[in-house]
């Protein structure tokens, strides 16, 4: 087995992104509402994500065959996890719009960088450093940047907003640190799509950055996404909304 400092960079969001589905899959079963409920698909399909990248960048880094189906298979995922939050955003903000909506922009997008990601050319090689270099993939990369710009920060505002609004410290707490979260996950992915390839930066540089947000952020989700009180005291606009199994 061939190890890299790629997958190892990716077992820290993973477990991040892991501890996060198991909160949101708390907050879905005490609160049964639409908002928890599709937050934590959102976030189910995001461990997925990284759960494909894990395994073969951490033992199968050398193969470069499926390194490439993982480019191909994730660019479809993340379009996915997004499409939900797409939905929750104009569901939350833009009511009197179809949040269907929403959810189509990001999945367009996504599903156009797959099909850019099948019929372009790219390498994909590990290089003497340990990391793995993805390879120049184009207008791909573009547009899985967008699929994140487009949903994590209108969703970060949303969040934003509701840490103002709330009244109570779990609420408070617990909206700033999941407005963080869509923050950081922001900077990674347009510094991974963009700035990495615009300056010709080493591909562990983005693995290393990867690396220690993915720490800060474990300890941080720890921090503020504690288990529901008893009471349903400052949830977000949508949390009140019940809704049936």
């Amino acid at each position: 087995m061939n190890y890299s400092i790629t997958g190892f960079a990716y077992l820290g969001t993973f477990l991040s992104a892991g501890f996060l589905t198991y909160r949101f899959f708390q907050y879905w079963k005490k609160e049964k509402t639409i908002v928890a409920r599709l937050f934590f698909y959102s976030m189910a399909i995001f461990s997925l994500f990284f759960l494909v990248t894990l395994i073969p960048t951490l033992f199968f880094s050398q193969n470069a065959f499926l390194l490439k189906g993982v480019v191909i298979i994730t660019a479809f995922l993340e379009s996915l996890a997004c499409a939900f939050l797409g939905y929750l955003i104009f569901y939350l903000k833009i009511p009197r719009v179809s949040p269907w909506i929403g959810f189509s922009i990001p999945l367009i997008l996504g599903i156009t960088a797959t099909v850019l990601s099948i019929i372009v050319p790219f390498e994909v090689f590990l290089e003497q450093g340990g990391a793995i270099n993805w390879g120049n993939r184009g207008l791909a990369d573009y547009f899985r940047n967008l699929v994140y710009l487009v949903t994590f920060l209108p969703m970060a505002f949303v969040l934003f907003e509701q840490f103002k609004k709330s009244d109570s410290p779990y609420g408070r707490s617990r909206a700033l640190g999941l407005g963080l979260v869509f923050v950081f996950v922001i900077v990674i992915t347009v510094f991974d799509y963009s700035i990495e390839k615009i300056f010709n930066l080493p591909a562990v540089s983005s693995d290393i950055f990867q690396g220690i947000l993915s720490i800060f952020l474990f300890v941080f989700l720890i921090l503020t996404q504690k288990q529901l009180p008893k009471k349903e005291e400052g949830l977000p606009r949508g949390h009140v909304r019940r809704v049936s199994k």
